[in-house]
Parts: structure tokens; C-alpha cells; sequence
């Protein structure tokens, strides 16, 4: 699948498109096909590391530790776990994820996801 990644601090250049491995939703998971995702400024604080050194504690000290960029995300749930009983393949959902700028994401049903209001 394709993804927003980047693999060292700097300006919005190192930010790249890629092939990387879609993820596979464990047990409590939900695999969500991303539709829409957005650019926070907490997401350009964890690219251009230097600016924002204090941050780095979180993201990584010399390389950012998550490579796949963006947090937020808006899409249809394609696989769920055996375990998950909340969501059902086809819902539409949004929510916070790391990673989220990529086609897919995948993430605890618990966690920060929900439906998407009918109108």
C-alpha cells in the first residue's frame, strides 16, 4: 500500500509517497481503508524537528520513530478482528490514529474511532 513517509527531521521535502506493508488488524482491531486524512500542526511539529527540539523526546530523538506520517483519518472499515463486536465491515468512521496518511490504518476498537453522523 501506499504511504506518506519520511525518515529523518527537516522541511516538508523529506515527506515522500512510498510502498510500505498494509497493515493486518489483530485480534481487538479494525482495518479502516482511509478515504481522507488531514495535516495537523502537531504532525508538521513531528517532521521539521528542528524547531520544535522538545517535541522530540516524543517522536524521536535523531529519526523520527513512526515513519508513516498524519494522525487524523476519515474512511469505511474493511476488516475486523475476531474479537472486535463494535464495528462492522462497510461503516464509515473517522478518528486519531498515527499513520493515518496512508491507505490504510488499523487500530483498537477501543481507541479513538467512531461512526460518521448519517447527514
Amino acid at each position: 500500500m501506499r504511504a506518506v513517509v519520511h525518515d529523518r527531521y527537516g522541511p516538508p521535502e523529506v515527506l515522500r509517497v512510498a510502498e510500505v506493508e498494509r497493515p493486518v488488524p489483530k485480534e481487538d482491531e479494525v482495518l479502516v481503508r482511509v478515504h481522507a486524512s488531514t495535516v495537523t500542526r502537531g504532525d508538521a511539529m513531528g517532521v521539521r524537528g528542528e524547531e520544535y527540539r522538545f517535541t522530540r523526546a516524543f517522536t524521536g530523538i535523531r529519526r523520527p520513530r513512526k515513519t508513516v506520517f498524519g494522525s487524523e483519518f476519515a474512511g469505511r472499515v474493511e476488516e475486523i478482528g475476531t474479537a472486535a463486536t463494535e464495528f462492522r465491515v462497510g461503516d464509515e468512521v473517522f478518528g486519531i490514529q498515527g499513520g493515518a496518511s496512508a491507505e490504510y490504518v488499523a487500530l483498537r476498537e477501543g481507541g479513538a474511532i467512531t461512526r460518521k453522523p448519517a447527514g
